[in-house]
């Protein structure tokens, strides 16, 4: 009986433990472009006593060259490997994580006092290539919020925008310049006009085309005959064909 009159302040206790409190999330995500690039926008990451806060690279696969904090008065700075001008005799530079900690403010002649400092991060991937990532570091008191800070990649929009290959390009705009020249040589020769509705036709083919269509995929939406296309093509590429009047 004892043992269960205890339990009741202990559960009531926990009841009244805010939602907000239990769920929060431990890790809290920054999109690669929130943090770095021409788009990006500055991110605050909040510091609580006695709670640090680590900020981690390791699902980019970039890797941590160099640091500067604005002002380390307040914040503590240290990484799982060494980095120049942090750590002496560091022959091989690099880190994927960077731990943040709270400290009572130390006056630093020459530094102003203020609640917020910059910290920026610059990385290399495996190919060689830098990048550069800024967050706003402020302290702050109550509950923390989360105790880990995680760099992604865009993954959905790397997914969705394919980089197109120049060479394909290249072919497709040839292909758009030899159907145009083909209708131009069918008009002067009195086989089209602009009012046709094949002309109307044919310039839905070049915008498919524009578009990243293939020239099968192009020419179907369009209502065009592959046979077609191929003829104006061909009527781009040789006069012989004016002169000998072929038909579309």
């Amino acid at each position: 009986m004892k043992k269960f009159l205890i339990g009741i302040p202990l559960a009531l206790a926990f009841a009244c433990v805010p939602l907000s409190t239990i769920a929060a999330p431990v890790v809290r995500t920054i999109k690669q472009t929130q943090a770095s690039g021409q788009g990006a926008i500055l991110q605050t990451i909040n510091v609580w006593n006695g709670h640090g806060v680590a900020i981690s690279f390791y699902e980019l696969g970039e890797t941590i060259k160099k640091v500067w904090l604005d002002d380390p008065s307040q914040i503590l700075l240290d990484t799982d490997g060494c980095l120049e001008g942090l750590d002496q005799n560091c022959s091989s530079p690099g880190a994927g994580l960077i731990h943040l900690r709270r400290i009572l403010r130390v006056n630093i002649p020459g530094i102003p006092q203020t609640s917020t400092t910059l910290l920026t991060v610059v990385t290399q991937s495996s190919s060689g290539e830098r990048k550069t990532y800024s967050f706003r570091l402020a302290t702050s008191n109550g509950t923390p919020k989360y105790s880990q800070v995680a760099i992604k990649a865009d993954v959905a929009r790397e997914q969705t925008t394919p980089k197109p290959q120049l060479q394909s390009l290249v072919k497709t705009q040839q292909t758009i310049n030899q159907i145009r020249g083909g209708i131009v040589a069918a008009i002067k020769s009195g086989w089209m006009n602009q009012q046709d509705e094949l002309h109307q036709r044919l310039q839905k083919l070049i915008g498919y085309l524009q578009a990243g269509d293939n020239i099968s995929t192009a020419a179907n939406k369009a209502s065009v005959s592959q046979n077609l296309v191929n003829k104006l093509i061909a009527l781009s590429k040789s006069s012989d064909n004016l002169t000998q009047g072929n038909g579309l």
